[in-house]
C-alpha cells in the first residue's frame, strides 16, 4: 500500500504534467488509429469499386488518324468490323472473351407509359466483362444470338418508369422505335442514362440497324499480370490493328486502347504509396508521443535525484526506487494510452455513420467508410506503452547509481 499510495502522491504532486504528458500519449495514439481507419477506408472503398467489375477487361474505340500513313491523309475514321472480331478470338495471344458493342438511342412504351432508353446489342460475354448484376430473369444468352431474338434485359430505372418498383416486367413487351421486345430480365442501374437502359442480342440490333461497323470492341484477357505484361499487350495490339486498318502503329489517336487492369494496377500503386505516406505520419506521431513521455520522465527523475539519494542513506534498495519510477511511467503510458485507442476507434466508428448517411441513397457513390484492424492499434498501444516504460527505466536507472551522499546535495 505505501508503495502505491507513494507512487499516486508523486502523479498528484505535479497534476498539469502528468495530464500534458497523458495528452501527448493519447493525441499520438488517436492521431494514429483515425489516419489509418481513414487510409483503409479509401483503400477499401476504391477496392469495392473494382471488384464490382472485372480488372482484366479491354476496351478498344474507334478514332481518328492524325499521321498520314501509305497514301492515307489525316482524319481518315478508324471504326471495327467482323473481321475485326475474328482477329481477336482467334489471332491475339492472350485474348479470352470477346463482345462487340452496337446501341441505339431509342424511345421504349408501355402503354400510355414512356421513357427514353439507351440500348446496346451486346453478347452473352458482356454481362460478365462489365459485371452486369441480375435483379430478376435472365441475362441474353447463347441462343437468342443464334437466332436474332426480339429479347430485352432492362434496367431498374427503366422498369420503375413503365412498370413500376413493385410489378415484374418479366414476359411483358414493350415498344422501342415501332418495335416490340420481350423483356427476360432486369439488371441494376449503371448511371449511363437517365430514361434507362436495355440490352439485346447482338445479331438482333445488327439486323435492325443494319450496321456492319462498330465504335467499340470489348474483351478480357488472360496472363497478363503486371503493369510491364499489360504495356507490351497494349503495343503490340495497336501494332496489329495498325496491319489491318493501315495507319501509322505510333498514332495513337487512330484507335483508343484502355485497358481496366493497368488502371486498377496504378491506382493500387497509388494507394499503396498513400498507405505507407500515413504510416509515416502515424509513425512520427507516436514518436512524438514517446519523446514527449521520455523528457518528462527525465525532467521528474532530475528533481526527484535528492529524494532518490535521501531514500538510499535510509536504507531503500536502488531496485524499489527504479520500481516506483518505472511504474509511474507504465501508469501514464498505460492509461493514457488507452484512452486515446478508444477515442480513435469511437472517431472512427461516427466518421464512418456520417459518411454511410452521406451516400445513403446516392446512385453513384465511393463506398468510403473508414475501418481499422483491432490488431495493429493493439499493437501500436503496446508498443507506446513499451516504450513508455523504457523512458523512465532508463533515467531512473541512471540515477539509482548515484551514491547517496552525492544525490543529496545534485543541484
Amino acid at each position: 500500500m505505501d508503495f502505491w499510495r507513494e507512487i499516486f502522491m508523486a502523479l498528484s504532486r505535479n497534476k498539469l504534467r502528468t495530464f500534458l504528458t497523458g495528452f501527448a500519449i493519447s493525441w499520438g495514439i488517436f492521431i494514429l488509429i483515425v489516419l489509418l481507419a481513414a487510409g483503409n477506408g479509401i483503400m477499401n472503398g476504391i477496392g469495392d469499386e473494382f471488384s464490382d467489375q472485372r480488372t482484366n477487361v479491354y476496351m478498344i474505340y474507334s478514332g481518328e488518324t492524325s499521321i498520314p500513313f501509305k497514301g492515307h491523309g489525316i482524319n481518315r475514321s478508324i471504326m471495327f468490323n467482323d473481321k475485326d472480331i475474328r482477329f481477336l478470338e482467334t489471332e491475339v495471344r492472350n485474348v479470352d472473351q470477346v463482345s462487340p458493342r452496337i446501341y441505339i438511342n431509342g424511345f421504349a412504351t408501355l402503354g400510355d407509359k414512356s421513357s427514353s432508353v439507351f440500348v446496346s446489342g451486346v453478347r452473352p460475354v458482356f454481362k460478365g466483362i462489365n459485371h452486369v448484376e441480375l435483379l430478376e430473369g435472365r441475362f441474353v444468352n447463347e441462343m437468342d444470338e443464334k437466332n436474332s431474338e426480339k429479347f430485352i434485359v432492362i434496367d431498374e430505372t427503366l422498369r420503375d418508369k413503365l412498370f413500376g418498383k413493385d410489378t415484374s416486367p418479366l414476359g411483358q413487351f414493350i415498344i422501342i422505335n415501332s418495335m416490340a421486345f420481350n423483356v427476360v430480365g432486369v439488371c441494376e442501374a449503371q448511371g449511363r442514362s437517365d430514361g434507362g437502359e436495355g440490352y439485346v442480342p447482338f445479331s438482333t440490333l445488327k439486323k435492325i440497324t443494319r450496321q456492319s461497323r462498330y465504335w467499340m470492341l470489348n474483351f478480357t484477357v488472360k496472363g497478363l499480370e503486371t503493369k510491364e505484361d499489360n504495356e507490351a499487350f497494349t503495343e503490340s495490339l495497336r501494332t496489329q490493328l495498325a496491319g489491318l486498318h493501315e495507319f501509322d502503329p505510333d498514332d495513337t489517336s487512330a484507335v483508343y486502347i484502355r485497358s481496366r487492369q493497368e488502371e486498377y494496377l496504378q491506382t493500387m500503386k497509388i494507394l499503396h504509396t498513400l498507405e505507407l505516406f500515413i504510416w509515416i505520419i502515424g509513425f512520427a506521431m507516436l514518436i512524438s508521443g514517446i519523446v514527449g513521455v521520455s523528457n518528462i520522465m527525465r525532467i521528474t527523475v532530475k528533481e526527484r535525484t535528492n529524494e532518490i539519494g535521501i531514500r538510499k542513506a535510509l536504507g531503500a534498495k536502488s531496485r524499489s526506487i527504479l520500481a516506483s519510477i518505472v511504474t509511474e511511467s507504465l501508469i501514464i503510458t498505460t492509461i493514457f494510452g488507452y484512452i486515446g485507442m478508444w477515442l480513435g476507434m469511437i472517431a472512427a466508428e461516427v466518421g464512418g455513420n456520417i459518411l454511410a448517411k452521406v451516400q445513403e441513397g446516392k446512385e453513384i457513390s465511393l463506398n468510403i467508410v473508414p475501418s481499422i484492424d483491432i490488431r495493429i492499434v493493439l499493437m501500436a498501444t503496446a508498443l507506446l506503452i513499451v516504450c513508455g516504460v523504457l523512458a523512465g527505466f532508463f533515467p531512473a536507472r541512471n540515477a539509482v547509481k548515484i551514491k547517496p551522499i552525492e544525490a543529496m546535495n545534485y543541484r
